[in-house]
């Protein structure tokens, strides 16, 4: 009998090509979204600091990126978002810290 039994249910590896090569997209705001005849499409921005005269700063928003998903594709990067923050929520333990 071993002290870590494998878990009974293993995460899917889904073999995926390209992984090192793709870019990597970073947004702070979703400006824009649709629906059109089931296209789901959504706009990222994120804000950039740029200077101007006098020493001053102005911000503005610059498009990153445009997303197109079916409805499907839509509800699965929804529920792997939903993951994503419960994986790094506060877990409160009334109990103390666990071994």
């Amino acid at each position: 009998m071993t002290d870590n039994p494998e878990p009974q249910n293993k995460p899917i590896h889904l073999p995926v090509e390209g992984i090192l090569e793709a870019p990597i997209i970073f947004f702070e705001i979703c400006p824009t979204l649709g629906n059109n005849g089931g296209l789901i499409n959504v706009l990222l921005a994120a804000s950039l600091v740029e200077p101007i005269a006098n020493g001053q700063i102005a911000t503005r928003l610059k498009a990153v990126a445009h997303l197109r998903m079916t409805a499907g594709s839509a509800m699965n990067l929804r529920d792997t978002l939903d993951k994503a923050l419960l994986m790094g929520a506060p877990v409160e333990n009334p109990q103390g810290k666990a071994n």
